[in-house]
């Protein structure tokens, strides 16, 4: 019973593991949207997300990896849920596409579950599954002043 309850909680983590994600949206779409001219204009529109899954929501159990080289799609019994690794993700995304972010929007969701998902049937424990999701979105926007771009010496 014990191997049978074990197998179940892991593999339940691998089918609800967290999940990071970045998607976005081209300039075409942007551009219809009527924001802004010239040096203003958007190139594209970036969310990054990710979301896991916690005990006493605390204890890390599964989330999505955060990291730029991840190998794996999960991170276990390791916080990549918080908004330090998001916010540096997105940054350097749009560092690459030589780009600013205006409009910078952060979401914060938590959520304690009391039954299981899709049922009646209650938690043991309260507070036993909890799950956190953190999102980041804005717009790129071309870099304008390159002298004052992210890691130059603005000092000359």
């Amino acid at each position: 019973m014990r191997l049978i309850t074990l197998s179940l909680v892991v593999s339940s983590m691998l089918l609800l593991g967290g999940c990071f994600s970045m998607e976005t949206a081209s300039n075409a779409a942007l551009r219809n949207s009527g924001n802004g001219t010239g040096s203003d204009a958007p190139i594209e529109h970036v969310m990054v997300s990710n979301y896991g899954w916690y005990l006493f929501n605390c204890v890390p159990l599964v989330c999505g990896n955060a990291s730029p080289d991840a190998s794996w799609p999960w991170k276990f019994f390791s916080d990549h849920v918080n908004p330090i690794l998001l916010h540096d993700r997105l940054m350097k995304y749009a560092s690459s596409k030589t780009a600013d972010i205006k409009d910078l929007v952060f979401s914060h969701e938590e959520e304690v579950f009391f039954d299981f998902p899709g049922s009646d049937i209650p938690f043991p424990i309260p507070y036993l599954v909890c799950y956190r999701e953190i999102q980041f979105s804005g717009v790129l926007t071309r870099r304008t002043d390159q002298k004052n771009a992210p890691g130059k010496d603005c000092s000359k």
